[in-house]
């Protein structure tokens, strides 16, 4: 065979392998992104304690792009402040009835949602990390437009990826009094390619390209590219970074808003930000941090301190 066949041939092969990877690497994306996040279905058992207060609340519906999504008001007498807590990824927003009822005990009022694709929410599924930045932008343009349910003020309260959403809920024109972000990550392709790097090493950057083209066919690029870094460099709103000095979910040293901190403080323009690393043994993981009364007492005292 002559070299310059064998060159050809060479090119050929090179040129189909760039041709099969460009129409194969965007498919490969969209099936291995949507095995991420699926619709997430759980029946939670009430605990006897936490009864009364679910039956005294209020349901309403709000809507999210097609879908009606559920959310709860449990209301109180003491009118002050309005705590709206963002659910973590594949939760019900009844995973979070004892930190519903620790809020409800200090005097504050609750507002909390089925995310889009979640329990008691419509949604075929839960699209992304971004879907919950969506979903509580509208929750709260729904809060705002029953006038908080008539309280003063609003603080946030959000945990993993409820907690990233809280952090930037600001660059959508929303003001709340105080912030509190447990566990969260810093920023949606942050919280996709982190893992990533982690299991395939700097190789999984190579498809970064696709996987944030693929994100803005799904999200406006505004959430996309929304982080908490981003937000703080915005806003001067006292808020509150909490991570488990353990968390297996969220490295605290990886993606999370608490590996921002440096990055943060370096800002000048929010010097409202404080930090909590949790170290309690038992109670320092990325679920069981919520479980730590101490901790819990300590966000109430933040709350109590913005808002009164």
């Amino acid at each position: 065979m002559k070299t310059s066949n064998r060159k050809k041939i060479i090119i050929r092969i090179i040129l189909i392998f760039i041709l099969l990877n460009i129409i194969a690497c965007p498919i490969i994306t969209k099936i291995i992104y949507d095995k991420m996040f699926p619709r997430y279905d759980e029946t939670v058992v009430v605990a006897d304690e936490y009864k009364p207060l679910v039956d005294a609340r209020k349901t309403y519906d709000f809507e999210v792009g097609k879908n009606t999504l559920k959310g709860y008001l449990y209301d109180n007498e003491d009118k002050t402040a309005l705590i709206v807590l963002a659910p973590g990824f594949n939760s019900s927003c009844d995973n979070y009835l004892p930190q519903i009822k620790k809020f409800s005990d200090a005097g504050y009022g609750v507002f909390t949602f089925d995310t889009t694709g979640s329990c008691t929410s419509e949604g075929k599924s839960s699209v992304g990390f971004e879907q919950e930045l969506v979903d509580l932008d509208e929750a709260l343009n729904f809060v705002e437009s029953q006038g908080n349910f008539g309280y003063g003020k609003l603080a946030l309260f959000g945990h993993s990826r409820g907690g990233y959403s809280v952090c930037s809920a600001t660059l959508f024109g929303h003001k709340p009094d105080a912030i509190v972000s447990v566990g969260g990550i810093n920023s949606a392709m942050e919280g996709i390619m982190e893992p990533a790097v982690d299991m395939m090493g700097n190789f999984a950057y190579a498809n970064y390209p696709m996987l944030y083209l693929y994100q803005l066919v799904l999200f406006d690029k505004d959430y996309v590219d929304a982080d908490a870094v981003d937000a703080f460099d915005k806003t001067t709103i006292p808020t509150l970074v909490v991570h488990g000095a353990e968390d297996k979910k969220i490295a605290v040293d990886e993606y999370s808003v608490y590996s921002h901190m440096d990055e943060i403080e370096k800002n000048d323009v929010n010097d409202e930000v404080d930090y909590i690393l949790n170290e309690t043994p038992g109670k320092d993981g990325h679920v069981d941090i919520l479980t730590d009364d101490a901790l819990m007492d300590d966000i109430v005292s933040f709350i109590d301190e913005s808002v009164r």
